[in-house]
């Protein structure tokens, strides 16, 4: 009864693990033109979310816990533009910008998932509100080291305090490029 009701290609789409939803493939591979066309003929708002997925398996994409709300309620579907940033897709991440879509500041976690340098740039330049210690760590955890060493030069202080929680993230994420050898000591494993 269950295999009656499955799609032919259900294993398939389970193997490859992702959104099967035609929006989302036009974001992952970034075709403006397609997206634009899609968007327009099917009255799409640009600032919808991502409807879920039974075949998405990145768990950022699925539980993430980021506040998106200024009233604080939470909601795990991402924006048709954070899912742009999570894929670095960056025309399509224009042209949702171009059209008014908010900036928030959510998208830097996408952002960084993205790995996407030039998507980086634009947060910034909009002066789209971060939490510099949380995005720091969260391209620790990435293992995204390009940003997480622009994060580390822009916007940390590289105190104590900051060395610290530096060294600690790098363990808990097994990230060791961050780990510095004079912050070793018999204190460091406690």
């Amino acid at each position: 009864e269950i295999k009656k009701e499955m799609p032919e290609n259900f294993y398939e789409k389970r193997r490859i693990g992702e959104n099967d939803s035609y929006i989302c493939e036009l974001i992952r591979n970034d075709l403006i033109k397609e997206f634009v066309i899609h968007v327009t003929q099917n009255n799409y708002y640009l600032d919808s979310t991502i409807v879920p997925s039974i075949y998405e398996t990145n768990q950022f994409l699925i539980h993430n816990d980021i506040n998106r709300n200024s009233n604080n309620k939470m909601n795990n579907n991402p924006t048709l533009i954070e899912y742009a940033a999570f894929y670095g897709s960056i025309q399509i991440f224009q042209y949702l910008r171009f059209n008014n879509v908010e900036l928030g500041e959510s998208l830097w976690y996408y952002a960084i998932h993205g790995n996407n340098p030039e998507i980086i740039h634009l947060l910034e330049e909009n002066s789209v509100q971060l939490n510099q210690i949380n995005v720091f760590v969260e391209s620790i955890e990435c293992h995204h080291n390009d940003i997480a060493n622009y994060f580390q030069n822009n916007f940390l202080k590289n105190n104590e305090d900051d060395l610290y929680y530096t060294f600690q993230n790098s363990l808990k994420y097994y990230n060791f490029s961050f780990i510095s050898s004079d912050l070793i000591n018999q204190n460091s494993f406690l």
